[in-house]
């Protein structure tokens, strides 16, 4: 019997937001990293005066002081604390209108290293405090939502290694920081990762035996523990499962039914919501001469790193082919 590993989920910040009076939004940002532990230490105060200070969950205090994992007076964005040179994705779908990125990765100055990116909604993102030579895109490149865009630093006003993220709009006629937590602009309030998953069981939790030369039907079902519904078409959201370590590897055991050599099979339901189980359906195929094996396998959304191999768990198929001797065929 080979041991799976559950996955325990932990949020961006633990508070509820049922205080929050403004109307649903669109739902249509991501966080703009993968690691689900990251902590919100501060986000965006929402009240101009000084000290005075109004924070997502539409808590007002009326002093100078930090407020941890909630506001800080005057400040424009959301800090995310993380070790330099984390990954840092993009939170849409948009294009790289501006960047820097010739500060030290650890220099402090009034100034930082930083991507903007321009939406289609009218809106920006902006990634500041990026390592040196850490953006991995270029001004004018189109981005997907969860795209590798960038390398963390602590570059420019910086205590402490953090992105400093930051969304902005056209308010009375000029650009303008906004709260897209209190805006309820994220997948989930107030921020789990999109696309996230743990797992339950599957059809055969021991070694699947193959006869050589036939197929085996194996499936497996993960919670979607993310903020975004899994769906099995083309297009955003877009779930399937597919080989790893090393990921996007041809699979000796590919079967008829895989979509291509490397994907055994999208989510079998056209749509999973946060929440929901997600079955994936797959034939495994044995060609490999008689002997142990084992196929690993992880959960991808449009083939971005949203799912972590450490955190979703060793999931994998042991595999035993045996002789196939029926009607005279060969014996190994």
């Amino acid at each position: 019997m080979i041991g799976r590993i559950c996955i325990g989920l932990s949020f961006a910040v633990a508070v509820s937001l049922a205080s929050a009076s403004h109307a649903l939004a669109t739902d249509d940002y991501t966080l703009p990293f993968y690691d689900p532990s990251v902590p919100l230490s501060y986000g965006v105060d929402r009240d101009p005066r000084p000290c005075y200070q109004r924070d997502w969950a539409n808590v007002l205090w009326a002093d100078c002081n930090l407020h941890y994992g909630r506001v800080y007076d005057g400040h424009t964005g959301m800090d995310y604390p993380m070790p330099v040179v984390s990954p840092i994705a993009a939170s849409r779908d948009g294009t790289v209108i501006d960047l820097f990125e010739g500060f030290g990765t650890e220099q402090f100055g009034i100034n930082g290293n930083y991507v903007l990116v321009s939406h289609a909604d009218g809106r920006r993102t902006l990634y500041y405090h990026l390592a040196q030579n850490g953006a991995r895109v270029t001004v004018g490149q189109a981005v997907l939502a969860g795209q590798w865009i960038a390398d963390s630093g602590c570059s420019g006003q910086c205590y402490g290694a953090h992105l400093h993220f930051e969304m902005r709009a056209v308010v009375g006629g000029r650009w303008t920081s906004v709260d897209p937590i209190f805006e309820k602009r994220f997948t989930t309030n107030p921020g789990r990762v999109p696309f996230l998953a743990a797992y339950l069981r599957e059809s055969n939790s021991g070694s699947e035996v193959i006869m050589r030369y036939t197929t085996v039907t194996h499936w497996v079902e993960f919670l979607n523990a993310g903020g975004r519904t899994w769906r099995n078409n083309i297009g955003v959201g877009r779930v399937l499962l597919g080989t790893w370590n090393p990921p996007i590897r041809d699979s000796a055991f590919r079967a008829i039914d895989w979509p291509s050599s490397w994907v055994a099979t999208n989510v079998d339901q056209s749509g999973v919501a946060p929440g929901a189980v997600g079955r994936f359906t797959f034939g495994l195929h044995a060609e490999s001469p008689p002997g142990t094996y084992d196929e690993a396998f992880n959960v991808l959304a449009n083939s971005l790193r949203w799912f972590d191999w450490a955190r979703l768990g060793s999931f994998h198929v042991p595999i035993i082919v045996i002789a196939n001797t029926r009607w005279g065929g060969p014996a190994g």
